[in-house]
């Protein structure tokens, strides 16, 4: 195997390393890695917490996963955060099948023995607890999608020219352990088995790959457990989703290639399903893009896009859809520049609404407003 710190990208990847006041940008990959060990260096003992923003999804597991097994290399204990539970049928099977241990935040968990956090694939350095990680060092920031700004982190590295964080890490993975993985590690097949698997789910199984996903599946690959990499890939829908299905083909409506629907009431246990309805219906014929939504457990309004269009943006349509929310100074939705966004809306004190109709039929005819005005479309 050729030794991985001699290869780069086309294009030099920014990275933006914040220390001391200082900041560097477009080092080479062994450079990066250089910088990134000395910050975990710096946290050599200590207890951190690798925090998954968001519903929990391939790419921002396994990248936390990453971080977590490169974090042991300087004796560091790392704890896996999230803050929703995992939904989606594929990714419980990850979860379950690859044996990685997610906590799940509640009140009663103890903050007080971390000293440092980090982030991985969100735009977003805001947490669900940032009121409470104060005291806390942001140790790194490391995403692929379209930067918010520039955190104030001891080590980051944001690359919108990259299709997934997996193959970041598998970058950092590639300059630590030139000469690749042990497949007689059962730590390294599985972390190699999740890599994989979240960079197939971040890039339609390779098609919508940059290259620096296809130099870290040749990296992984000799260290997949394949069979297991199958199984957890594979695409049955369960029959809630083929439900929710049913429901938004009979509310669709269609404007030329768009079309906009929603799928009622959904519990939280089945939020992964409003994704799924929106990729199956970007099937249908003269379809290039699609908007899904449910109101979640009653509280929140939560949405999913996704397009082929060469003109929507995904991240761009959403912001300028929902706007900001004020309380917490950031958008309700946001995406990626190329096919896939979601948004989350509280519903606050109408919630309590006992009258459910009512609820759902104030819910629809807001988010279709809004919808109609970003189409320019009359109601």
């Amino acid at each position: 195997m050729a030794n991985a710190t001699g290869v780069s990208p086309v294009e030099e990847p920014p990275l933006r390393v914040v220390e001391d006041g200082a900041v560097a940008e477009k080092e080479s990959p062994k450079k990066q890695w250089k910088k990134f060990r000395e910050i975990l260096a710096r946290h050599h003992g200590e207890k951190i917490l690798i925090i998954l923003v968001g519903y929990p999804d391939p790419d921002n597991i396994a990248s936390g996963l990453a971080h977590q097994f490169l974090a042991r290399e300087f004796d560091i204990e790392a704890t896996l955060l999230c803050f929703h539970e995992v939904s989606h049928h594929e990714n419980r099977a990850l979860v379950k099948r690859l044996e990685i241990d997610l906590q799940l935040y509640d009140e009663k968990f103890d903050l007080t023995p971390y000293s440092a956090y980090a982030l991985v694939d969100t735009q977003n350095p805001e947490t669900p607890i940032s009121d409470k990680l104060g005291g806390k060092t942001l140790l790194s920031f490391i995403d692929h999608h379209r930067r918010l700004g520039t955190p104030l982190a001891e080590f980051i590295d944001i690359r919108e020219d990259v299709a997934s964080t997996c193959a970041i890490y598998a970058e950092y993975l590639r300059a630590q352990y030139p000469d690749g993985l042990n497949p007689g590690e059962t730590d390294q097949v599985r972390l190699a088995t999740a890599l994989m698997h979240g960079i197939r789910s971040d890039t339609m199984a390779l098609i919508e790959a940059s290259r620096l996903e296809f130099e870290a599946a040749a990296y992984l690959w000799p260290c997949v457990d394949q069979p297991l990499l199958k199984t957890i890939s594979e695409k049955s829908l369960p029959p809630i989703v083929m439900d929710m299905i049913q429901k938004a083909l009979e509310r669709k409506q269609v404007f030329d290639s768009f079309v906009f629907t929603d799928v009622g009431f959904v519990r939280g246990e089945h939020r992964d399903g409003i994704p799924q309805v929106a990729e199956f219906l970007l099937q249908r014929e003269g379809t290039d893009t699609v908007l899904v939504f449910g109101i979640v457990d009653g509280k929140t309004v939560d949405g999913s896009l996704r397009t082929r269009s060469d003109t929507v943006n995904p991240d761009a349509f959403l912001k300028k859809l929902f706007g900001v929310d004020e309380d917490r100074k950031s958008y309700y939705g946001g995406g990626n520049i190329k096919d896939k966004g979601g948004f989350q809306i509280p519903l606050g004190f109408l919630a309590q609404s006992p009258n459910r109709d009512m609820l759902y039929e104030m819910t629809c005819s807001v988010v279709q407003e809004r919808f109609f005005k970003a189409l320019g479309i009359k109601e």
